[in-house]
């Protein structure tokens, strides 16, 4: 640890005590509070900035499934590994978490997909992974109130869904319990060396720099390559036990992909309460997060299709969120080869829920150069240049 120091912060004649931390975390969504709250479990001391006042907008706009994805071979590795980290979590959660492990159910619509279903129960039984395939009459048996005429499904019973506000408010407030320093409406303008300068004035040294920030990054790093990818959900009013499952279709990991462009692929989450989370379209849209009422109203169509008892349930609630897109569906981790002090925990797209955890201990072990525990080369910002 370096010691404590006096920087010159503002011009020449100002000056403001800077204590040297081991690391800064930018970022305090669910990946940024992630790092944070595993670093300082881990001993390190830790200063996380958050330039809201309240929790970051996207990790609170987000549907909360944890699950296996398995669009490439690093998203399989590092989902595989997630889940695992959440698994260890969960029985320190609080209520409000609402961590349940409801399985999920991946639905083909056609006999073709049931054969791209049967693909990935390979490769997910491969990593271990418990896995089924249904038939039409076994997933109608699971969930009697889907539409008709379905081929099938995979059925992944050790996924899990968590409201995703208190999880990440949770994991901030854990991070503080065990000693890192919080700090909000600190809205960081330049990563400066081995170090941040605030919008203030002030400049905060450090050891290392953990870029957390989601779609917000390449602000501070101009030229990494992640947009915000734009989400809408629909929240209704209760109606206990009509879906038991996190239910998706088949084809929504290819609509993940940062080819598509906007997409709408169907995801029904039941919640404690009764209600369901509606999801989930995509589009890159800008910055925005105000909701299209065509969107919404194309995305409600389709979930009554899909869901025909639904049809008569209202709406009580729709907004929309921002995903860090990367270029490659893979998210970015790792030390940015221009910066050693920067590293980098963006770029998650739709699974930085799942993934939080796993990249906070991924990011911990880098910094303390110890083996990682799963390989991080190909979600190193090094691919980048390649």
């Amino acid at each position: 640890m370096r010691p404590d120091r006096l920087t010159a912060s503002g011009g020449p004649d100002q000056l403001v005590a800077n204590s040297r931390r081991e690391t800064v975390v930018v970022g305090l969504g669910i990946v940024g509070a992630a790092c944070a709250w595993t670093l300082a479990r881990r001993g390190h001391r830790v200063l996380a900035l958050e330039a809201g006042e309240g929790g970051a907008e996207t990790s609170c706009r987000a549907m909360g499934h944890i699950g296996i994805y398995d669009d490439s071979d690093p998203q399989l590795a590092l989902s595989v590994f997630a889940r695992r980290t959440w698994d260890e979590a969960a029985r320190a959660l609080p209520p409000e978490a609402a961590y349940v492990r409801r399985g999920s159910l991946w639905v083909a619509h056609t006999a073709s997909e049931l054969e791209t279903g049967a693909r990935r129960l390979d490769r997910l039984r491969s990593r271990g992974i418990e896995a089924e395939l249904l038939d039409a009459a076994e997933l109608y048996r699971h969930e009697p109130n889907l539409a008709e005429g379905l081929s099938g499904a995979v059925r992944v019973p050790g996924d899990a869904v968590i409201d995703t506000a208190p999880t990440t408010r949770y994991l901030a407030e854990e991070a503080q319990r065990s000693g890192a320093e919080l700090r909000r409406g600190a809205r960081v303008v330049r990563l400066n060396g081995a170090g941040v300068e605030l919008a203030s004035g002030e400049r905060i040294d450090a050891e290392d720099v953990v870029l957390a920030a989601g779609w917000r990054s390449p602000e501070l790093l101009p030229g990494l390559p992640v947009r915000p990818r734009k989400g809408h959900i629909l929240l209704t009013a209760p109606r206990p036990g009509w879906v038991h499952h996190n239910v998706g279709e088949i084809g929504y990991m290819a609509e993940t992909r940062p080819t598509q462009g906007d997409s709408i692929s169907l995801v029904v989450q039941p919640r404690p309460d009764g209600r369901f989370l509606l999801g989930a379209t995509r589009q890159y849209a800008g910055p925005s997060t105000d909701v299209d009422p065509t969107v919404a109203a194309e995305l409600h169509r389709r979930i009554v299709a899909f869901v025909p008892g639904f049809s008569d349930l209202p709406i009580e609630r729709s907004w929309a969120g921002l995903r860090p897109a990367g270029p490659d569906s893979v998210p970015i981790i790792g030390r940015w080869p221009k910066e050693p002090h920067l590293v980098l925990a963006t770029g998650h797209e739709g699974i930085g829920i799942t993934t939080s955890l796993a990249t906070g201990r991924l990011v911990a072990e880098l910094i303390e150069g110890a083996p990682p525990s799963i390989p991080l080369d190909p979600f190193s910002p090094a691919r980048l240049f390649r």
